[in-house]
This record gives C-alpha cells, structure tokens and sequence, in this order.
C-alpha cells in the first residue's frame, strides 16, 4: 500500500497561515529583528512559501497562464554596510493557490512543483532536529488519508523510516520533506558562513518599523543570487546545487545511508 491524495485540490485551497506551531512561536520571538533573518511581512500572512530560485520560476511560469501570483518578499536578511536586502524566501499573497483550477487541478502540475506542494503530506521530516518529538502526529499535515493511517504508523524511529520510505515510495512526499530541511540546514550554514566572514553585517535589534522602512529603499538580491555575486560559488556551481535540491540527490543519500545503517534493504 502506498499513499494517494483522495482529495486532489483540497489543500490548495487553505495555504495561509499553514504554518506549525513551533515555527509560529519561534516567528513571534525571534522574526522581526532579533536575528539577521528578518521576517518582511507578518507571519500570519504567510501563504504558499517559495525559496527564492522557486520564485523566480514561479514569476515566469505565471505569465505562461495568464496568472498574476503576487509573488512578495517574505524573509530577508538587511545589510546595513551596502543598504542591501537579500532575500531567502518569497510568498505568493494569497488564500488559496492561484494556479489552482476549479475541478482540483494544477495550471503548472507539468513544471517542478515548489517544495510546499511536492513535500505534501509532511509538514517536515523526522529527521529535523527541533522541540517537537518526532512522531507520526508532529510531522504529517492533516489530511483525511494521513488521519486514517496514523494508527498504523510506528513511533519507534528506525521502524518509522522504514514505514516512510515504503508507504510514500521511493521519490514522493516523504522523500521532498527530507530534502526540504537539508534545503534549511543548507541556507542557514550560508547565512553562518556570511556572517563568519564578515561578507554582510546585517541589521540586528533595530526599530521593527524602521528598519522595514529602510529594506523598502534598499537594493533587493537573491540569496543564491548573491552568493554568485561574491564569488562563493559560480553560476555554473549555483545551478548545479539548486539542480541536487530538485533532484532530492541529498536526501535520497541521507535516507539509503541511515536504512544501511539499521540493516534495511532497498533491494
């Protein structure tokens, strides 16, 4: 048995706000000028998160369907140096999917969907690190299929992986949500690595007000983007991590290491 949405379309409908309560809290605390990433628009008005090489296709992609996504700067980083905001995530400013078509379907099902679709059940993988334990309740989403097989997921983590990777298959949800939070480890040891080296000196404890005032005047660049520009890595480099992202290449090696690890075939 194997996982298959019964509800096509149904959680298109519902993307604002659809964050977890961890992440809410952390926003709350943390998201508006406590630390380097700075949240651009209140958290409650978060819906559909793009990564910000996501929202560049997403902008081409809308003009193909004749689509006007409203696709917004949601968290970014402000260097006070270079009067420079760099931009991490982007949101389209809307409550339900505007890709979507009435019967259920999806006006871009053909292209490379965003994480926030392909990872769908899972709000995140088991293996991310955070408060809430990692049990099947924390991690799937709600859903009428995920409620129904709940129960019969095991709490125990070696047997859990095993369950995921055979009930979700080889390359669907399970395997997205785990590439999604490499995809965060990812940004946040690039965000480390700039601020280590004093490449950015970013806008820490200022006036929340001001200093979106300031981000409203300031140059506006693409993480990855940016990451080309200082020579971190090339273009070509760039593209080729951001084509292992779409791949899931780092997930599937992580997945296929640790069921090596506990004695698990994927023969």
């Amino acid at each position: 048995m194997q996982f298959k949405c019964n509800c096509p379309g149904q959680c298109c409908t519902r993307i604002r706000g659809m964050i977890s309560k961890e992440e809410s809290d952390f926003l709350r605390e943390y998201g508006y000028g406590k630390l380097p990433l700075v949240q651009l628009i209140p958290f409650e008005r978060i819906s559909f998160p793009l990564w910000d090489w996501e929202a560049e296709r997403f902008k081409k992609w809308q003009i193909e369907v004749n689509v006007d996504a409203k696709i917004i700067p949601s968290r970014g980083i402000y260097d006070v140096k270079r009067n420079i905001t760099i931009v991490v995530t982007y949101c389209m400013d809307f409550d339900k999917c505007p890709f979507l078509v009435e019967d259920g379907k999806c006006k871009i099902y053909y292209t490379k969907r965003a994480y926030v679709c392909r990872m769908y059940p899972f709000q995140r993988s088991p293996f991310l690190k955070v408060e809430q334990p990692a049990i099947p309740k924390n991690i799937l989403g709600t859903c009428p299929v995920t409620d129904e097989i709940l129960n019969e997921m095991p709490e125990d983590f070696p047997e859990m992986i095993k369950f995921f990777y055979k009930y979700f298959g080889s390359d669907a949800g399970f395997m997205n949500a785990v590439q999604h939070d490499l995809v965060i480890e990812w940004v946040n040891k690039m965000i480390l690595e700039l601020l280590s080296k004093k490449i950015i000196t970013p806008a820490i404890n200022f006036p929340y007000d001001y200093l979106l005032k300031r981000i409203s005047f300031s140059r506006k660049v693409n993480l990855t983007d940016f990451l080309v520009e200082e020579k971190i890595f090339s273009r070509n480099e760039m593209n080729r991590i951001i084509g292992n992202f779409d791949g899931n290449a780092d997930a599937k090696e992580k997945i296929e290491n640790y069921l090596k690890e506990i004695g698990y075939s994927t023969a």
